[in-house]
């Protein structure tokens, strides 16, 4: 019996389950003993004892609370940044429920030293953590597997979603590429004739509605999408689906290819293999990215006031009205704010062309350019339009919080009105001046428009400091060079 559970829950699970309990324990007997009048009082006096039994469970809770940030499997706990910062999340997590238990009890006894006690806990559970997981348990385990089998430990367990031609040649592909170290447990299909059949050796364990379950039983560490032909809407509500199993996503499709091409995504021999699963940096929460986009964007508008004052002299010398373009735009949850720009165009034009233009380009879903020859712009305008210099009134956006300095790209109302739902789903991160649109699929006829909101789509699930650095980096040669400004 006590070998089924081992291998059911892996040994490798279960020293590291055994070494967070043993932590955690020992870090709350030291910070009631570093406290305590004397240690012996907890064991024999009632209200100290139910402040023990409380610091007991909250030790206990960290293998629910470290299984839910997946600090059981490989990916993270191979990664040292990683495991650190959700080591430290879920130490704050098990923290705050012991203060709860704690206040809920809110004996004189229960409550005296409580601060104290549960900093000290915390701060000897992340050293004791930190040495065990990370610089010992990470290196022996790695170098030594029980066992001594260290491709058992580092092999990844998968489920392809799709059963069909796709499927077959990703499948054929880790069977010829052993140093993937991936291990296909399954194929997924819409097609309930399929189920339990065998395909290429595989076996078709169920449809997406057993997903969840299946990924549970089988203890699935990654999933991998292998569907040709799939509508985008249903693509994104697959990709949905595979997110709440909490396993790593992938998609091996053409959908993203555009992605891959510029951002050194992975490849698996000759598929197109990106990850769809949120990689939102836990040190890159909207707070500290509006810090980020409040320093940066005040500093442009200083050294930039110079630039900005030319530019307002250059409108207002050539052509009548006022130097700054002033409109409600659709941002973020889909509110509507202020936005700011030089002004491009001659006053009182009439915009029904271009309403037009992306009324089709939206719904016809053809190459994403603008409208050419477009004969409201002025003579300064075609400049500011070609290097994007009419943008940097949206510095003030990004400084006042109603933008941010990299995202989707905000719209018109007109527009928001023949978006699609999905195509909606962008604005579930605040827009920007700058995003992945902007650096790759920027005025280019073989990049629909569909393909620029799964550009934005992806970013609003893997948003970082890194890749926020990578856009504006990539947005400078764009601006410089005027590549496909009009």
């Amino acid at each position: 019996m006590l070998d089924e559970f081992i291998k059911k829950w892996g040994a490798k699970k279960l020293i590291l389950s055994v070494n967070d309990i043993l932590c955690t324990f020992i870090s709350f007997i030291l910070a009631l003993y570093f406290t305590a009048p004397g240690i012996s009082v907890y064991f024999s006096e009632l209200t100290f004892i139910e402040k023990l039994m409380i610091f007991a469970a909250g030790a206990l809770l960290i293998v629910p609370i470290f299984r839910y940030y997946q600090l059981y499997k490989h990916k993270y706990f191979l990664r040292v940044g990683e495991q650190t910062l959700l080591i430290l999340k879920g130490l704050l997590i098990n923290s705050i429920i012991i203060i709860i238990a704690i206040f809920i009890v809110k004996t004189q006894e229960a409550l005296h030293d409580s601060r104290t006690q549960v900093i000290i806990y915390f701060s000897i559970s992340f050293t004791l953590l930190f040495i065990t997981r990370v610089l010992l348990l990470r290196r022996i385990l790695r170098a030594n597997y029980v066992g001594g089998n260290l491709k058992e430990f580092i092999t990844r367990r998968a489920l392809a979603v799709g059963a069909g031609n796709l499927g077959i040649f990703f499948s054929e592909i880790l069977t010829v590429k052993p140093h993937y170290n991936i291990e296909l447990i399954g194929f997924i299909d819409e097609d309930v004739k399929k189920k339990y059949t065998i395909v290429n050796m595989v076996t078709v364990l169920g449809t997406t509605a057993d997903l969840i379950d299946i990924s549970e039983e089988q203890e699935i560490d990654e999933i991998f999408i292998t569907i040709q032909n799939i509508e985008n809407k249903k693509l994104l509500d697959l990709i949905e689906k595979c997110k709440l199993t909490n396993c790593h996503v992938n998609l091996v499709s053409n959908h993203f290819d555009i992605i891959s091409a510029k951002l050194d995504e992975g490849e698996y021999h000759d598929l197109k293999v990106i990850s769809v699963s949120p990689k939102m940096s836990p040190l890159y929460s909207e707070k500290f990215k509006r810090i980020f986009d409040i320093a940066v964007s005040g500093l442009l508008i200083l050294l930039l006031l110079p630039l900005w004052l030319i530019i307002s002299a250059a409108i207002k010398l050539t052509s009548n009205g006022p130097v700054f373009y002033k409109t409600n735009v659709v941002g973020k949850n889909g509110k509507v704010f202020k936005w700011f720009k030089f002004r491009t165009m001659i006053t009182n034009n009439d915009a029904r062309a271009h309403e037009m233009h992306l009324e089709k380009l939206i719904t016809s879903n053809k190459g994403y350019k603008k409208l050419e020859n477009d004969p409201r712009i002025t003579t300064v305008g075609k400049y500011l339009r070609k290097f994007s210099l009419d943008e940097l009134p949206q510095l003030w956006n990004v400084f006042t919080g109603s933008m941010s300095l990299v995202g989707p790209r905000p719209c018109l109302p007109y527009e928001y009105e023949h978006f699609k739902e999905w195509h909606k789903l962008k604005y579930k991160v605040i827009p920007g001046i700058t995003g992945l649109a902007q650096i790759i699929a920027r005025n280019r006829e073989d990049v629909t428009f569909s393909d620029s909101v799964l550009l934005d789509l992806y970013y609003a699930d893997n948003q970082s400091l890194w890749l926020d650095l990578k856009i504006l980096f990539k947005t400078i040669p764009v601006m410089v060079l005027g590549k496909g400004g009009i």
